[in-house]
C-alpha cells in the first residue's frame, strides 16, 4: 500500500508537532534537572545520604510503573485529554514539590509528578504519530521529537545549575507550573481529533499497573537505607510484599482480557534478551550521575553552575555521538557497537570509582564522563533499535512502550539498591555534617560504581545473547504466529 497523501493541514500539524515535542522535553528535563540541586535541597530539609535516592524513586516508580498504562490511556481517550489531564497533574505536583515545607510532602508530589509524567509521555508520540502522514512526514516529525529530548536531557544539568544558584532548588520544580500552561495554550487548535473508523482498545489493565508499581516500590524499599533501627526487619518485609506483589501481578495477566504486559512476548528470546539487557544497563548506571554530583558539589566543593558547566562537555559529545551511531553501525555492524557501548560504561564506571576514591579535583573526571557518555548513546540507540525490531511492525508500539518501561524500572531499582547497598557496607547513611557527608560521598561511590559496573558486564552478556534475524510475532498458545521477513541490518 502507498503512503497516505500529506496532511490536510501542514501549519496545524507542525504546531500539534512542536507541542509533542516541547512536552517531552519537559517531561525530559524534570527527571534530570533535578539531581543538580539535591546537595542544596538535603542542606534545607534536612535529608539525610540514605533517604535522598527517594527524591528521584519517589517520581521513577510511578512515572515507570504507568507508562504502559498512560499509553493505552492515549489510545483509549485520546491524546488531546490526556495531555491535558497529564499537564495539570504535573503542574499541580510541581506547585506542591516546589513549596514542600518537609521531605515527605515533597515525596507525595514528586509522586504525582511520575503519574503526570506516566500521562504525558506517551501522549506526546500518540499525539505525534497521528498529527503527521506515515512516510516521510512522520519520520521528520520522530526525529524532531527525538532531538528535542536529547536536547532537553544535555541542558538540563546547566539548567537546574543556573536556576539553583541563583533562584534557588525550588524554583527547578516551580518552572513546571509556568511552562505547562503555556504548552496548554499552545495546543489549543493544534491538536487532531480522533478519526471515527479508529479502533480503540478496549479496556484498562489497571490491577496490572497497581501491582506493578507496589513490587517496584517495596523492591526500592528494601534496598534504601536510613540509618534507623529494625532495618533488616523492614527489608524482610518489604521483599516478602515485593515477591507477593509479582506472584500476583503473574496471575493477573494470565487471566486478564486484556493485559498491561502480555506475558507470551517474553517467550520470544528478542524481547526477553533486549528488555532484560535495557534492565542491567540503566540499573548499573543508575548512580553515576547521582553520585557525580554530589562528588562535585559536597567533596569539591563546586557550585551548581560550575558543576553544570564541567557536567555540559559528556552530554553534548553524547548527543553527538547519537546521531553518528548509524554510520557506526554500518561500519563495524549493529552486535559489535550494541556490545562496546556497555563496555564503554564499565571501563568508566571503574575509573570514576578510582578517582573518587583518591578525591581528585573533579576536572579529571571530564574525560571518563565523556568516555561513559558516548557508551551509554551507543548502548541505548542499538538497544531500541532492536526492541523495535523485536515484534513486527503492527507490535512495534508495544514493543517500544516494553523497553521504555525496562529502562525506567532498572534505573529506578538499581539506583536504590546500589545506593542502599553502598549506604549499608560504609555505615554512612545517617551522616549530616558538611564532612560527614563528603566522607560518605566518598565511600559509598567506591562501592556503588563498583557494583554498577558488574551489572553492566552483565547487560553486555546478554547483549551478545540478542539473535539476529527475523522479527517474530509472539502470540499466545493456540493462536497462530506470524513473522516478517529477515532483518538485514542486524
Amino acid at each position: 500500500m502507498t503512503d497516505p497523501p500529506e496532511s490536510e493541514n501542514p501549519h496545524r500539524s507542525r504546531r500539534a508537532v512542536a507541542v509533542a515535542a516541547a512536552t517531552q522535553m519537559m517531561v525530559v528535563l524534570d527527571t534530570a534537572v533535578l539531581s543538580i540541586a539535591l546537595p542544596r535541597m538535603a542542606a534545607d530539609l534536612s535529608i539525610g545520604t540514605g533517604s535522598l535516592p527517594w527524591v528521584m524513586n519517589a517520581y521513577a516508580l510511578p512515572f515507570a510503573g504507568c507508562l504502559l498504562l498512560g499509553g493505552r490511556i492515549a489510545d483509549l481517550i485520546g491524546p488531546v485529554a490526556t495531555l491535558r489531564i497529564g499537564l495539570a497533574v504535573f503542574a499541580a505536583a510541581s506547585l506542591g514539590a516546589g513549596l514542600a515545607p518537609s521531605f515527605g510532602v515533597l515525596l507525595v508530589c514528586r509522586a504525582f509528578q511520575g503519574l503526570g509524567g506516566a500521562l504525558l509521555s506517551p501522549a506526546s508520540l500518540v499525539l505525534l504519530t497521528r498529527s503527521t502522514s506515515p512516510g516521510t512526514e512522520r519520520d521528520r516529525a520522530i526525529a524532531v521529537w527525538s532531538v528535542t529530548a536529547a536536547i532537553g536531557a544535555s541542558a538540563s544539568a546547566l539548567f537546574g545549575g543556573l536556576l539553583t544558584q541563583t533562584l534557588g532548588w525550588r524554583w527547578v520544580l516551580l518552572i513546571n507550573v509556568v511552562i505547562a500552561p503555556l504548552l496548554a495554550v499552545a495546543g489549543r487548535g493544534a491538536l487532531p481529533r480522533r478519526h471515527p473508523d479508529e479502533q480503540r482498545p478496549r479496556g484498562l489493565d489497571v490491577p496490572g499497573a497497581v501491582l506493578f508499581m507496589i513490587a517496584f516500590a517495596a523492591l526500592d524499599l528494601a534496598a534504601t537505607v536510613d540509618g534507623g533501627g529494625g532495618q533488616a526487619v523492614r527489608s524482610a518485609v518489604a521483599c516478602g510484599v515485593a515477591a507477593a506483589a509479582l506472584v500476583a501481578l503473574v496471575a493477573a495477566e494470565r487471566r486478564s482480557r486484556h493485559p498491561l504486559l502480555p506475558l507470551h512476548l517474553l517467550r520470544s528470546p528478542r524481547v526477553a534478551y533486549t528488555n532484560a539487557s535495557a534492565v542491567m544497563l540503566l540499573a548499573g548506571n543508575a548512580t553515576t550521575g547521582y553520585y557525580t554530583t554530589l562528588y562535585a558539589q559536597d567533596v569539591c566543593g563546586l557550585a551548581p553552575l560550575t558543576t553544570a558547566l564541567w557536567l555540559l562537555p559528556g552530554t553534548v559529545i553524547g548527543v553527538l555521538t547519537s546521531r553518528n551511531v548509524p554510520r557506526l553501525v554500518l561500519a563495524f555492524g549493529e552486535r559489535n557497537c550494541r556490545t562496546a557501548g556497555p563496555v564503554l560504561v564499565a571501563l568508566a564506571q571503574l575509573g570514576l570509582a578510582a578517582c573518587v576514591y583518591e578525591r581528585v579535583p573533579f576536572p579529571a573526571l571530564i574525560p571518563l564522563l565523556v568516555v561513559m557518555s558516548v557508551g551509554g548513546s551507543i548502548a541505548v540507540i542499538t538497544l531500541t533499535a532492536s526492541a523495535t525490531r523485536s515484534l513486527p511492525s503492527h507490535q512495534a508500539g508495544l514493543a517500544g512502550g516494553l523497553i521504555t518501561a525496562s529502562g525506567q524500572s532498572g534505573g529506578s531499582i538499581g539506583l536504590a539498591a546500589l545506593t542502599g547497598a553502598a549506604a549499608a557496607l560504609t555505615t554512612t547513611a545517617g551522616a549530616a555534617s558538611a564532612a560527614g557527608r563528603a566522607d560518605a560521598v566518598v565511600q559509598q561511590t567506591a562501592v556503588a560504581l563498583p557494583l554498577g559496573f558488574v551489572l553492566t558486564l552483565a547487560a553486555t552478556y546478554l547483549t551478545r545473547r540478542i539473535p539476529l534475524g527475523a522479527a517474530t510475532s509472539v502470540t499466545p498458545v493456540g493462536a497462530v504466529a506470524t513473522a516478517e521477513t529477515p532483518d538485514r541490518r542486524s
